[in-house]
């Protein structure tokens, strides 16, 4: 598993925790890696300026694998992950953030399937939702994916928790790491690491996953949304869609705001991503048409009346029969009849 370079012995994997102000939690995530049955780690603990008593909970772990880097000063999220990123020796980075906890099989499951598939450049798991005082009622926090739909489902959202990811720390670094896009500078690098790699995600939870009040705040939640129309525009560009043209409806369509663009905007973006794919061949273009028409048949179903829907949805640039379910299907000809017995009026 490790390596040696001379007299220097390098871990399998680089788990990167930051803290601040966590001394309510951190405790207990420090203690769910030290507990994992895969051993062949370095816990880089990066403590950014913090002001309660994170640092003295820190200090009380004497495990030998774990590196403590003690900063004054606040430095920020972007420039901590980047830190600990630069620090890190493992031929793979793992994410643990220091309120949640990792289950004590999570590195061994996620170490041995990178190794076993060295065209995955990103996996991660799903994550059980526990509150402050480390209670859950069991829920997950992302729903089922399929293998073949990864890619797909990527584009639109982030299916990845950040605390389950395990990444190759080489190709990281050769991308550049982490942007200053706080505190959505986790996506931004998958979505370079994913453009031309394969990811997977295990449907199984790997972590729990702790909602407080610090991690929903409102200030997080704005800037999260302007730096997301970056990351959005990134996606665009890798394309080959120019951003200025489409950004604005890309946009409109992912927050569900129809009334903000005209219904044929929605569709020229819709169908330049399909012209885009079939020219690149990012993901798979059976399911990636099939996503595309699921999107324009709510934006349809939303924005037209009954009598004019028909003619939208049976457009040739996204219309195949066999892209629709059966519920579509039914109510694509209810939409059809009413065209006629309007026109027959």
């Amino acid at each position: 598993m490790s390596k040696h370079i001379g007299q220097q012995r390098l871990p399998g994997v680089s788990v990167l925790m930051l803290a601040y102000n966590v001394e309510q939690y951190i405790g207990s995530a420090i203690q769910s890696i030290l507990d994992q049955s895969f051993g062949d780690f370095e816990l880089i603990i990066y403590n950014d300026g913090s002001t309660d008593g994170t640092a003295s909970i820190v200090r009380q772990f004497s495990d030998p694998r774990i590196r403590f880097v003690d900063q004054p000063v606040n430095k920020g999220l972007s420039h901590a992950r980047q830190a600990t990123l630069e620090a890190a020796t493992g031929k793979y980075i793992a994410i643990l953030d220091s309120d949640d906890i990792s289950f004590s099989e999570r590195l061994g499951l996620q170490y041995g399937f990178m190794e076993a598939h060295p065209d995955v450049i990103l996996c991660g798991g799903n994550a059980v939702l526990i509150d402050e005082k480390g209670n859950s009622s069991g829920e997950l926090l992302h729903p089922v994916y399929k293998t073949d739909e990864l890619k797909v489902r990527f584009f639109f959202s982030n299916i990845f928790v950040n605390s389950s990811v395990m990444f190759r720390r080489s190709e990281a670094l050769l991308l550049g790491g982490y942007q200053d896009v706080a505190p959505v500078e986790d996506y931004d690098l998958f979505v370079r690491l994913a453009d031309q790699h394969s990811i997977h995600v295990f449907n199984e939870p790997l972590v729990y996953y702790r909602v407080h009040k610090e991690n929903i705040s409102q200030t997080k939640r704005d800037r999260a949304i302007a730096h997301l129309r970056t990351i959005k525009d990134n996606q665009l560009r890798l394309l080959g869609i120019d951003s200025e043209v489409h950004g604005a409806v890309f946009d409109a369509l992912l927050w569900g705001r129809l009334k903000d663009c005209a219904i044929d905007d929605f569709y020229k973006l819709l169908v330049a991503f399909k012209s885009a794919n079939l020219k690149l061949g990012k993901f798979p273009a059976t399911i990636f048409e099939k996503e595309l028409f699921d999107r324009w048949y709510l934006v349809v179903t939303a924005a037209m009346p009954k009598n004019k829907a028909a003619s939208y949805l049976l457009k040739d640039g996204l219309f195949k029969v066999s892209l629709t379910s059966f519920k579509q299907k039914r109510r694509i000809f209810k939409f059809w009849l009413r065209s006629l017995i309007n026109w027959k009026d």
